[in-house]
């Protein structure tokens, strides 16, 4: 890339950002914290306020621990991301990679260790526990005094005290980690992450908010928890999803906002408690929409990933006791850019013995907010689908945050979406940059129909339209491609099966260059779906190569198949492609 073309990017990028993301983002390259981190071992550690933070649906949950190997912790080998490494003095995994190392000083490995000796009072986990924790405090890792992490790690470590309670209390050990809890916090009251905003930020407030009230620090607690709920203001949306419109981030945040309603309430603040219940209420109502038919799978669109935030399940258990949600399902969220639709048992194949029921989750919204795309996927009009809970269309996840998989990941050709020729959605570069956006979003839902429309970066209109047919056994999907320039093209439509899943091309009998019209779709063991190529398209399926990578969890990847569909056309083409969903007997 020419020069004129890299700066041409960074401009694309830099324009959106807030001013005051600029002036942080200089002054984190130039601040010094080593200094800053002398300073603050000298302050003098004032007493702590009895606080609650504990949420036991989603800190002793028996799936949510097996997340951890505690019998590998006991051997100090610590599996995280589906990545075992054995720890060493240095706290600190050269051979893994940045996201690996961020989430080792999250701590969280600590909390399974902590309920297990809670559950069955075997000692050596408590020791394995306290081990673990003072080896931390003596390590000088420099991901450690990061932000972000020191936000997740704090409440991390006061859940762990909680769960332990008698076992701590009036131990050197409590003293010492209250006294280094209380240096991160005032440690992160100078480096919020300004430079970033979003969940980062987000997620600071949190956490400056917990430790206010635990140190007494009701001055800061008042500052601090009116930014905090401008924030809650800003990143959820009026239909209640998180404004970077991935949903893990959605469930971290809003686990977040529990974890302050659940403090708040302990420390007698019950009535700035209240406030956040309309968040809370209308984020659970989203989840419960949008996840409803995935059998406990996150949907795959921006970055997001199975094993990064709590299960769905535990999050609406916990709301349900804590404050109660709306369960009446809802099918549209303009705000962000969702759409589902349904095709219920009785709809489908009513006259069979066995019975298919179809959730497909649609994407139609923006990347992101304006000054924040480094979670955003060029996944504008793609689509997830699931039969009885189990996915068959899937996104190809994300994997990482770091290394060559990283582009692949975001890229439009990872999406069950549509492109022409090799031009993307939307200019997304590096680990986390967004560059020059998508224009002229526009998404419905209606009866037994979803819909949406958008022009790429560079001027190419899209129109995808997904329907239903009367029967509610054959799903109709019409592509609309407008290139912004004259000249012979190619439209290119994906279709990502999930694991599990393979295509099979229907011999017609014609020539050997003819494209089938019919592939069918199989399971382990059934025919399950056949689907109509376009006539005049030419098709591939990939099982081998990039293409072919899925992540439905950080860290562990697997192979699918694609179907790739080819049209060549000038300025403009219209394609059908549908789905027949068939029963298991046929």
């Amino acid at each position: 890339m020419s020069r004129w073309k890299k700066a041409w990017q960074y401009w694309n990028t830099v324009k959106r950002l807030k001013p005051i993301q600029i002036r942080y983002q200089i002054q984190k390259r130039i601040c010094h914290r080593k200094k800053l981190l002398q300073k603050i071992r000298k302050l003098e550690v004032p007493e702590t306020v009895q606080i609650s933070i504990s949420i036991p649906e989603l800190d002793c949950e028996p799936a949510y621990r097996t997340r951890f190997d505690t019998e590998k912790l006991l051997k100090d080998e610590i599996t995280i991301l589906h990545e075992t490494y054995r720890l060493t003095p240095a706290w600190q995994m050269p051979q893994a990679s940045h996201l690996w190392n961020y989430n080792l000083h999250y701590l969280e490995f600590l909390i399974p260790l902590a309920a297990e000796y809670t559950d069955t009072g075997e000692e050596q986990y408590f020791i394995k526990w306290r081990q673990l924790a003072e080896s931390w405090l003596g390590q000088t890792a420099s991901d450690s005094m990061e932000p972000y992490p020191v936000s997740m790690r704090i409440p991390n470590l006061l859940i762990c005290m909680e769960l332990l309670g008698r076992k701590l209390e009036h131990t050197d050990m409590r003293k010492r980690l209250l006294d280094s809890i209380y240096r991160q916090y005032r440690y992160l009251l100078e480096n919020q992450e300004l430079s970033l905003l979003a969940n980062h930020y987000f997620e600071n407030l949190k956490t400056i908010v917990i430790c206010s009230l635990l140190y007494g620090e009701l001055e800061l607690y008042h500052k601090y928890y009116d930014l905090f709920l401008k924030q809650t203001d800003e990143q959820i949306l009026q239909d209640g999803i998180h404004f970077e419109r991935s949903m893990t981030y959605h469930k971290i945040i809003l686990e977040s906002i529990l974890r302050v309603y659940t403090v708040l309430k302990s420390a007698g603040h019950a009535c700035d408690a209240e406030k956040l219940i309309p968040q809370v209420r209308a984020m659970a109502s989203a989840l419960f929409s949008l996840e409803r038919g995935f059998g406990g799978r996150t949907p795959l669109f921006n970055d997001a990933g199975n094993n990064a935030g709590k299960d769905s399940r535990q999050l609406l258990s916990a709301v349900q006791r804590i404050c109660g949600y709306d369960t009446r399902i809802r099918n549209s969220f303009g705000y962000a850019g969702y759409y589902t639709m349904s095709a219920d048992k009785a709809q489908i194949f009513s006259m069979t013995r066995e019975t298919v029921c179809c959730f497909i989750l649609f994407d139609c919204g923006d990347i992101g907010p304006s000054y924040m795309g480094g979670h955003a996927h060029c996944d504008c009009l793609s689509f997830e689908l699931a039969l009885n809970g189990k996915i068959m269309f899937a996104n190809s996840g994300t994997g990482c945050y770091q290394g060559g998989l990283r582009a692949f990941f975001r890229s439009t050709m990872a999406h069950n979406t549509m492109m022409i020729d090799e031009r993307e959605q939307a200019e997304l570069w590096g680990e986390h940059r967004a560059g020059r956006r998508m224009k002229n979003i526009r998404g419905m839902a209606g009866p037994g129909m979803l819909a949406g429309t958008f022009d790429s970066y560079l001027g190419d209109r899209f129109h995808r339209t997904i329907q239903w047919d009367d029967k509610g056994s054959r799903l109709s999907i019409t592509d609309h491609f407008l290139a912004h320039d004259s000249g012979l093209h190619t439209a290119r439509q994906f279709f990502h099966l999930a694991p599990g899943w393979r295509y099979e091309k229907q011999d017609t009998g014609a020539e050997k260059d003819a494209v089938p019209k019919q592939i069918r779709i199989w399971d382990e063991t059934c025919l399950r779906a056949v689907l109509t190529v376009p006539p005049g398209s030419r098709c591939h399926i990939y099982r081998s190569g990039t293409i072919t990578d899925y992540a439905q969890d950080f860290g562990l990847y697997q192979k699918k198949q694609v179907l790739e569909i080819r049209t060549k056309f000038e300025r403009s083409i219209r394609l059908r492609v549908s789905v027949k969903i068939l029963n298991a007997e046929s």
